[in-house]
């Protein structure tokens, strides 16, 4: 098995299951009225929160996994920790976070390590004699997959976007209610 199938079976394993996270917890904040709590800018931090994994899953799509690209990664994965704790810092005085929605916050907030640690194992070499040039893939993804990913991607996007138009929208209201 070559290592172009094991990481298109890592990103099967994990990519799906941390978009379903993330769709559940945007479930959850429309349970919990973010738009009209905790609001825009929470929201914002789950926008930084997705592309902090988004663009690294993106690169390595096109990209050779080297000692470059896991280190990135591995920047990317520490730094959605980080924001993870300042985005549940600054919601929860301002709304309630039921323990469903911290169930989902650690599938949302492992899955990235594991699939960085899966990816790590797979491309050990790069881990032991690492390559610090960006690079194309010497043996592209298949086409159809490399799109399914993509589409993936920006379908696990949509539900963001919303929040945050949404969170917009009852921020404006309010603002006109108040003037």
């Amino acid at each position: 098995m070559n290592q172009n199938s094991l990481l298109i079976g890592l990103m099967c394993l994990t990519l799906p299951v941390w978009l379903l996270a993330g769709f559940g917890d945007w479930l959850c904040h429309r349970r919990s009225l973010i738009q009209s709590t905790s609001g825009p800018r929470e929201s914002a931090l789950h926008i930084v929160l997705y592309l902090l994994i988004a663009v690294p899953v993106a690169l390595a799509l096109f990209m050779q996994v080297n000692a470059s690209l896991l280190a990135f990664a591995a920047v990317c994965v520490v730094a959605h920790m980080a924001v993870s704790l300042w985005d549940t810092s600054f919601s929860q005085p301002r709304r309630h976070i039921s323990p469903l929605e911290q169930q989902i916050h650690s599938y949302l907030e492992m899955l990235p390590l594991f699939a960085l640690a899966l990816a790590c194992v797979l491309h050990w070499d790069a881990v032991l004699n690492p390559s610090w040039t960006w690079s194309s893939r010497q043996q592209p993804l298949p086409e159809p997959w490399t799109s399914s990913v993509l589409a993936l991607l920006a379908a696990g996007l949509l539900p963001i976007v919303e929040e945050l138009t949404r969170c917009l929208r009852a921020q404006r209201a309010t603002q006109r209610g108040t003037s």
